[in-house]
């Protein structure tokens, strides 16, 4: 079965004016559901792709995979063309197997397993340094390997910083890591960096280029020639976000620094890709008062237990900061008071709860929350702990869009004639630039 015909059997194909409020409508029509819903609006992760082809057309798009691995995200993704920003050796067989060339992979996680090493090896795929030990681990099980020296850049203004874990100091010890593998023979191609997740300050990118510069000329003293850049990942993915945020800064730091149009140029976009496809519907399953005693047994807060919590879609709300936004499906008029309230998850852990405070119209057992922008790092995180179902994906895709899919599955997998197709495509043009805050109309 080819990648479009699965994909095919996998979404469900929907008219194109059909909105994402009625795909909810029709959601909960077919309830009550024991499982959270998460609708994957696939055009949207061809919509995020194409616009990035528009704004940054120099930068490939390797998808970081570990963001969103649902099987409609990944096959549309590699129907399209997209490289892969893998972390670990089931990311790396998973994406081989769908028929991505190893030359269109990036080894990604500085510090490797031996064994996933001699896959690697084996499969002749690139891969990152950025300490001594990894480097000499590299020397010992895979010597031929090309490699990127992974530098810290740190954005900030992002949400989750990664510098404190990887990458290194990006002058004195880059320059001895990079001295080190010219003594070790190894093969170094090219930099990296990762300016943390999120990154809200686009400028980051063009400092970072610059002092890319530094290093490639530092490695064209000693003898290497690199030809291979990888700007990382960070871009937000917000419904109201756009691409166009980076690529002023982007575009003007490889124009700057690195004009060289045959250098190889790619990013490790994962968030801004899929964060916006997927809408998280979970329903009230119970619901308790929180009463002062002393006071006449004032009502001070409502508490609701959803089908949903930190075991499923919201383990960032709970510990990464990334607050979500309820939308009570339901007219106002028929809730009652607003009212302090705390979104329990199904659990029995005393700890699985998330937004306590949160100002809400008073809700029903069986009313529907929700919650938009919950396509990243949210089902992947999730676990069956006291035997809950995982979230449920639901992939949609527009008419219009499943017949561009079509054709971009017959052309052989010719990359700019697909990213032709794609540009050029009016349905795309007419989504691109819409977003709307979600809102009950019923």
């Amino acid at each position: 079965m080819s990648l479009y015909e699965s994909l095919k059997a996998r979404a469900e194909v929907i008219d194109d004016h059909v909105r994402l409020s009625d795909l909810i409508d029709r959601t909960v029509a077919s309830g009550p559901h024991d499982t959270p819903i998460h609708l994957l609006e696939v055009d949207t992760v061809v919509s995020r792709y194409t616009e990035w082809l528009r704004h940054i057309p120099r930068v490939k798009q390797y998808y970081a995979i570990k963001c969103n691995d649902a099987e409609a995200i990944v096959e549309t993704l590699t129907l399209l063309g997209a490289g892969y920003d893998c972390a670990s050796l089931p990311e790396l067989e998973r994406v081989l197997e769908l028929g991505v060339p190893a030359e269109r992979i990036i080894y990604a996680q500085p510090s490797k397993s031996i064994a996933s090493l001699k896959f690697a090896r084996e499969k002749r795929i690139r891969t990152v340094f950025d300490n001594e030990f990894e480097l000499d681990k590299i020397a010992q099980h895979y010597p031929e390997a090309e490699l990127l020296l992974r530098y810290r850049f740190d954005s900030a203004n992002s949400k989750i910083n990664l510098g404190t874990k990887f990458g290194c100091e990006a002058t004195e010890e880059a320059r001895q890591l990079l001295d080190r593998a010219r003594r070790l023979g190894m093969n170094v191609i090219g930099w990296c960096f990762n300016v943390g997740s999120m990154s809200y300050d686009a400028e980051v990118f063009y400092k970072a280029i610059r002092t890319g510069r530094e290093i490639s000329d530092f490695a064209a003293s000693i003898g290497f020639r690199f030809r291979v850049l990888d700007l990382g990942g960070g871009y937000v993915g917000d419904k109201g976000d756009s691409i166009a945020r980076y690529a002023e800064y982007i575009n003007h730091g490889l124009a700057d620094f690195f004009p060289d149009e045959s250098l190889e140029v790619f990013a490790e976009p994962g968030r801004y890709l899929c964060a916006a496809a997927v809408t998280n519907v979970c329903a009230v399953q119970g619901k308790r008062y929180a009463r002062n005693f002393s006071d006449g047994a004032i009502i001070e807060g409502v508490g609701y237990y959803l089908n949903d919590g930190m075991y499923g879609t919201f383990y960032s709300a709970k510990y990464r900061g990334m607050v979500p936004t309820p939308v009570v499906w339901k007219s106002l008029a028929n809730c009652g008071p607003v009212r302090a309230s705390k979104l329990y998850g199904p659990t029995c852990d005393g700890n699985d709860h998330f937004m306590d405070g949160v100002q809400l119209p008073e809700l029903d057992i069986g009313d529907t929350l929700v919650f938009e922008t919950e396509g990243a790092y949210a089902s992947v995180h999730s676990c069956r702990f006291n035997g809950f179902h995982l979230p449920k994906i639901v992939p949609y895709v527009r008419r219009s869009v499943a017949e561009l899919l079509k054709q971009i599955s017959a052309t052989n997998k010719e990359g700019s004639l697909i990213d032709k197709m794609l540009l050029s495509s009016e349905f795309l043009k007419s989504i691109g630039g819409k977003c709307k805050p979600l809102t009950f109309e019923g």
